[in-house]
């Protein structure tokens, strides 16, 4: 095989990474853990941080406690410290390697009516950070950087509750699909691929010819 389709090949299996890097990185928000609770329940719920920040390791992660909440306080999490304010727990000091993923909970007790609530959270690395702090419109696309939300059921959560959830336009709670089954990256990661063997279908074509000559 000559240079040219050598390097074809080579840069091509490199845009296919990034791309599929690059997708699981977009998809990858912080989700609650479990997504719903009863009202007025006391309850410990988790949030799961994925990835640090563009490669970056985790230092803080700030998460801001909703009105109607009262009695926050964090889970203890090894190497971490955790402190309690008014309306934010703080988890810091530690450092998390950015492709490790943790959980950071916090116990507490949940308002008394039903509805959405949303934790805002500013997750600090040692370059840069990204705050996880943009609450849906109703009617419109799932933010960028979307605050994780908890469903406030008025009895016990059913298993459709568990599930994660988004507001759609009429204020109710919607199943939303998981990271694993997003269409967009699906579809994008099949044209990749398809393109890729495009392109070396044709890189090998050329070097054939260019052997027989």
């Amino acid at each position: 095989m000559n240079r040219v389709a050598r390097l074809t090949i080579a840069t091509c299996a490199a845009v296919l990474a990034g791309v599929l890097t690059g997708a699981g990185i977009a998809s990858a928000h912080i989700e609650s853990d479990p997504a719903a609770v009863a009202a007025g329940s006391t309850a410990t719920v988790g949030f799961n941080v994925e990835h640090g920040c563009d490669g970056s390791n985790t230092t803080e992660v700030q998460i801001k406690i909703p009105e109607g909440i009262t009695d926050a306080k964090p889970v203890e999490l090894a190497g971490w410290t955790a402190t309690a304010a008014t309306d934010t727990v703080t988890f810091s000091g530690g450092d998390l390697d950015a492709e490790t993923p943790a959980t950071f909970a916090v116990t507490f007790t949940a308002p008394a009516a039903a509805g959405t609530i949303y934790f805002p959270i500013v997750q600090t690395c040692a370059v840069g950070e990204t705050a996880w702090i943009e609450i849906p419109a109703e009617g419109g696309a799932e933010p960028d950087h979307p605050a994780p939300a908890v469903l406030v059921t008025d009895g016990p959560p059913t298993s459709a509750d568990l599930a994660p959830h988004d507001e759609d336009a009429s204020g109710d709670a919607t199943t939303r699909p998981s990271d694993d089954d997003d269409s967009s990256n699906t579809g994008l990661v099949i044209g990749i691929i398809a393109g890729v063997a495009v392109v070396l279908g044709g890189a090998a074509v050329i070097a054939a010819k260019r052997k027989k000559s």
